[in-house]
């Protein structure tokens, strides 16, 4: 008898892989777009790598390891020479400076503003000092916002000015910088150029310190408000240098006693109590050398 007669049913069963190809169909699409954006991004780099030179590819890699631009070496970063990502990072500033040596449309007009009047930043031409200037004003408002100067941000005024950054250290009520008749720092002052110190020794230009007092007439014997704040101005001088800012750097000390108030009306405002520190532009450290070298008799 054949294995057919031999009593037992054969079952062939079908399987339906219809509901297996629906569930996995589409996964070659999610891998396949992951393979595309893998090729686009390796295409990219691989055409900034062509574009960059071996500076810049290093300034790249500097950026995206800091926390904080104070941490790149010496002679690395922003501020203390380092160059741009990319040499055409700053056209609006090329613009202007060009414009003005071409004498073209765009050069500024007599009597009229001018961009650089509106962005004392934009008056810097050297590109690398522009940069270095920003670095150090971007991260004194760090510092304000969530550093070590956040609780300290009413005493302290941060601003660029034609001569270059101006850091201003004032007097609130019932919060002076030095006390009354005093030229000691207050542990309140020396612990914010304490910071600023710090800060200032990661640069090379030159630095002016000045004192100010407000319009309270003040007098013991022949001491003003002049030596008042001349004194003052010293003091700061001291406190920075041992923070790390070189003595040669320093080129004006100087007290303004009430010439030079903050706040006019009332001239007695706490605020006119103050301390500026000024980092110098090169083209105006350089202009104030020569100046001070020229004779007294000497024509303009």
């Amino acid at each position: 008898m054949s294995a057919h007669g031999s009593g037992k049913r054969i079952i062939i069963k079908h399987a339906d892989h219809g509901g297996h190809d629906e569930e996995h169909g589409g996964q070659w699409k999610v891998a396949y777009a992951d393979f595309v954006t893998a090729m686009m991004a390796f295409f990219l780099i691989m055409w900034l790598l062509s574009i960059t030179t071996e500076s810049q590819r290093a300034g790249i890699a500097k950026y995206f390891t800091t926390t904080t631009i104070f941490n790149m070496k010496t002679g690395d970063g922003v501020l203390d020479g380092g160059r741009a990502v990319l040499d055409g990072s700053d056209a609006k500033t090329e613009k202007l400076t060009s414009s003005r040596e071409d004498g073209g449309l765009d050069s500024p007009k007599e009597g009229g503003p001018t961009e650089a009047q509106d962005d004392p930043m934009a008056m810097i031409s050297d590109r690398t000092e522009r940069q270095r200037f920003e670095a150090v004003k971007a991260e004194f408002e760090r510092m304000l916002r969530e550093g070590a100067l956040k609780d300290l941000s009413e005493n302290l005024k941060i601003e660029m000015t034609p001569e270059g950054l101006r850091i201003q250290i004032f007097d609130r009520d019932g919060v002076p910088m030095f006390a009354p008749g005093a030229i000691e720092p207050t542990p309140r002052l020396a612990r914010i150029l304490n910071v600023i110190g710090g800060v200032l020794a990661t640069v090379r230009n030159s630095v002016i310190v000045s004192g100010h007092t407000d319009a309270q007439p003040f007098s013991r014997g022949n001491y003003s408000n002049w030596e008042l704040s001349t004194d003052r101005a010293n003091a700061t001088r001291r406190v920075l240098e041992s923070n790390g800012v070189a003595g040669g750097r320093m080129l004006k000390v100087e007290g303004r006693a009430a010439t030079d108030l903050l706040i006019p009306d009332p001239a007695t405002d706490p605020r006119n109590r103050r301390i500026a520190i000024t980092i110098l532009r090169s083209d105006v450290e350089t202009a104030m050398r020569s100046n001070s070298r020229r004779p007294t008799n000497a024509r303009p």
